[in-house]
């Protein structure tokens, strides 16, 4: 028998997760509690009893008074409501689904290097509602969100990038996507503009069936892996799989459509760039390129490196020169045309209008596929716990403390 609690305790431990696993210690600790509460009764009662006369005496006048009754109805009610705080922790066990996808794999990139924090576009309302100052940065991420929004079928990978690029995994959750192109800064990655980086971390993420390529542009860190002392017990394993669903192999009925959607103002366009987007276009990743920013420029200011907000400080050259920033129409439309197409190079609109439609027009026309995966999804099984728990209680209600007997002086 105790081999069998074992194995079925190991079982609930390994198989089981709660919702709301503060509540176990309510379910734990009520049949406790209703054991010591009979307890302190029934000892008040035979306390109370000896004070009234002799004990045969008494015994006699209150025969029909039942102890065992009132310890059954104690522990259905300590148990009804052990079950009761169970059901109400929502037990799980896991289980699968099969999710279709349908839309197509986007990376949408972010410039964040300095010299997008010059303010030569026009304020928009929600930079006035945020109180924001009227940059190129805060502009492109706006219509970087407001393009994620209008894009709900596809799985979106964020990016921002400087001199070098961090980014997230393909995911459905836009929420996230969204977030995470806000997060971070000027001050939070090396200066500079590699658009030749941005490119082949894009095509890396979009495509991860070219391991050889991708093995020294795509390292993987160890978040979540165990921390020191931390015990890797089926439970913490089970835990880790669980947060990489969104690793979990895509098996493709119809081919997604790939593309790469970058928000700069320029960046240095040299061979290594045209060679990246052209390799890009090899491998059937579509690459538009928008525009933020003038043709008139402004002066790029230096960052503070705590804050991420530029400074009064104007930042200069070698020679000591002005460092000044115009929009590269011209560069980034020669990179679009070595994708594969110069139209895919759109300007922001410079009035101030937050307009991603023409952007959402030219994904439109990338072909979008169908895939499906296996995914994970908890199984509530609270119900027969709850249903018992009620029952429990019903019955201890039906249960009365009186035994039937005779009175004593119906003998």
């Amino acid at each position: 028998m105790s081999l069998w609690w074992q194995s079925l305790l190991q079982w609930c431990w390994e198989k089981l997760e709660f919702a709301t696993p503060e509540l176990l210690w309510a379910a734990f600790l009520s049949p406790v509690a209703l054991m010591l509460l009979h307890a302190w009764d029934r000892f008040r009662r035979r306390a109370l009893t000896s004070r009234l006369g002799e004990l045969p005496v008494i015994g006699r006048v209150i025969a029909s008074a039942s102890p065992g009754r009132r310890l059954a109805k104690d522990l259905l009610v300590g148990f009804g409501l052990g079950l009761v705080f169970f059901a109400l922790a929502r037990p799980q066990l896991e289980g699968k689904r099969r999710q279709e996808l349908h839309g197509l794999d986007l990376v949408v990139a972010v410039d964040v290097s300095k010299s997008m924090l010059v303010e030569d576009v026009g304020k928009t309302a929600d930079m006035e509602a945020r109180n924001l100052e009227p940059n190129r940065l805060h502009r492109a991420r706006e219509l970087a969100r407001a393009l994620i929004e209008e894009l709900p079928g596809d799985r979106i990978a964020p990016m921002v990038f400087a001199d070098g690029a961090t980014h997230l995994p393909l995911t459905e959750d836009h929420q996230v996507a969204g977030r995470f192109l806000t997060d971070l800064g000027p001050s939070d990655l090396p200066p500079g503009s590699n658009l030749a980086a941005v490119l082949r971390v894009g095509l890396c993420v979009l495509r991860p069936d070219l391991k050889e390529q991708c093995k020294k542009v795509l390292r993987r860190g160890h978040g979540g892996d165990p921390l020191p002392g931390e015990s890797d017990s089926p439970r913490n394993r089970r835990r880790r799989e669980r947060d990489e669903d969104d690793d979990a192999p895509m098996v493709q009925e119809v081919e997604r459509g790939k593309a790469m959607v970058i928000f700069t103002d320029g960046g240095d366009v040299d061979e290594e760039v045209l060679r990246a987007v052209a390799k890009n276009h090899e491998f059937g990743v579509a690459t538009f390129l928008v525009g933020v920013g003038s043709e008139q420029g402004g002066v790029v200011h230096e960052v503070d490196p705590f804050t991420g907000k530029r400074t009064a400080e104007v930042k200069k050259t070698k020679a000591g020169a002005t460092v000044t920033s115009r929009r590269d129409d011209a560069g980034m439309r020669a990179i679009a045309e070595a994708g594969g197409d110069d139209k895919r190079y759109l300007v922001a609109n410079e009035s101030g209008e937050v307009v991603p439609l023409p952007i959402v027009e030219a994904l439109r026309n990338v072909s979008r596929g169908v895939a499906s995966k296996q995914v994970k999804q908890a199984r509530e099984i609270f119900q027969p716990f709850l249903f018992i728990g009620f029952m429990l209680l019903i019955v201890e209600a039906a249960i009365s403390t009186r035994r039937r007997r005779p009175y004593p002086e119906a003998r």
